[in-house]
């Protein structure tokens, strides 16, 4: 009788720890189950914050990269008006000077002419023939006088004309070294926005390794369940609940 007590009891001892066990088992399959599903969530959360930042980050790019754009245009449009009127403004100097050379001129010749026309009809109206050559010789002489006067004067306009052409070139050639100065400067302005771009996306993407670490992290805790004290009790609970927890799902059910 005794003996099979003691056989009953064994077996419900038996029934209770595969009982336990399979009550544990439940257990630490849902858990995994939450566990999982948490996890994909994190996933889900990491990729919504990279498409999130790439977008961004992209929004940013093409933001500068038009106000780049922009302002190249506005600087070239800016320097190329300031050059064509410091252009005009020097084209128009140069006609109003020549301008009032020409007139003067014109009227030199004008009070020479009507002069001389006044000699010559004294001359041709009588007198000696001594004091018609000496007239003459005196009217020669003056025009000799006038063209020489002229002679330097228009050297001296000629020279005063290379002179302004001169003045030309040299704005020219300070118009076009702004010009580079200018473009140098848009480069720079280029260069630092590109910097800027750079550095906005190194600080993204450390962001998003910073939430992947952390959502890694987040699942390491989270698997890291206690053991169940049952199965110190009984002596197999550890192997069991390491199988259990590093196997997957379908495994528990057919190890039952």
């Amino acid at each position: 009788m005794s003996k099979k007590g003691a056989g009953g009891r064994s077996k419900g001892d038996k029934a209770e720890v595969l009982a336990a066990l399979q009550a544990a088992n439940e257990d630490l399959r849902a858990k995994l189950t939450e566990i999982q599903i948490e996890l994909q969530q994190e996933k889900s959360k990491v990729g919504r914050v990279e498409r999130e930042k790439n977008q961004e980050l992209r929004q940013v790019r093409e933001h500068e990269q038009h106000k780049s754009a922009v302002l190249l245009t506005e600087l070239r449009t800016k320097l190329h008006e300031e050059k064509m009127k410091e252009l005009q403004a020097l084209r128009e100097a140069l006609l109003r000077q020549h301008e009032a050379e020409l007139l003067r001129v014109i009227r030199t010749k004008d009070s020479e002419n009507q002069r001389l026309q006044a000699l010559l009809h004294a001359v041709r109206d009588g007198g000696p023939d001594r004091a018609r050559t000496v007239l003459l010789s005196e009217a020669k002489e003056e025009a000799k006088k006038g063209f020489e006067v002229e002679k330097v004067k228009m050297q001296q306009e000629i020279s005063e004309l290379k002179g302004a052409k001169r003045q030309v070139e040299e704005a020219l050639t300070l118009v076009i070294r702004a010009d580079k100065i200018k473009a140098a400067e848009i480069r720079s302005v280029y260069h630092l926005h590109q910097e800027e771009i750079s550095r906005i996306k190194k600080e993204c993407e450390r962001e998003i390794r910073r939430l992947r670490g952390q959502a890694a992290e987040k699942s390491r805790m989270r698997c890291r369940t206690p053991r169940t004290p049952i199965g110190q009790m009984l002596g197999l609970g550890l192997d069991t609940l390491t199988l259990l927890l590093f196997s997957p799902p379908l495994a528990f059910g057919s190890a039952f």
